[in-house]
């Protein structure tokens, strides 16, 4: 029994040595798996980053009039893309998912509205109160 199990063991190995996969052999989409999965990351980083950086910058919008300016550029930066994909959006046939995505944009513009408005008005305090 002992040699029989040493002997499965065995081919076993060579087994899974053999069945080693070429590269080009397989489809395209999982020789790109780790380039898609590395850009995923990096877009996820960068997503994370921009966030991070937004709510500081809110956090600072109050205190520090170079935050606030900062802020608002990034805020109309954000709604003038938002206004670009809604454009687009509108301009495809699509059903109740698009319909609801349209509604969601909508909404995210009108909340970004507000915080521009927002940022206005601590700018122009600012400027009040160094004008005084």
């Amino acid at each position: 029994m002992p040699f029989l199990r040493q002997l499965a063991d065995a081919l076993a190995q060579l087994r899974s040595h053999h069945r080693r996969r070429l590269p080009f052999l397989t489809p395209a989409f999982e020789r790109r798996r780790p380039r898609i999965a590395a850009e995923d990351y990096a877009a996820r980083h960068t997503i994370e980053h921009t966030l991070d950086r937004k709510a500081d910058l809110r956090r600072l919008a109050p205190l520090r009039p170079d935050a606030a300016e900062r802020y608002e550029q990034l805020l109309r930066f954000e709604l003038t893309g938002l206004r670009e994909v809604v454009a687009a959006l509108e301009t495809t046939a699509g059903g109740r998912d698009l319909q609801e995505c349209l509604a969601e944009a909508r909404e995210e513009i009108a909340r970004l509205e507000i915080e521009v408005e927002w940022c206005l008005a601590i700018r122009e305090g600012w400027l009040a109160s160094v004008g005084h």
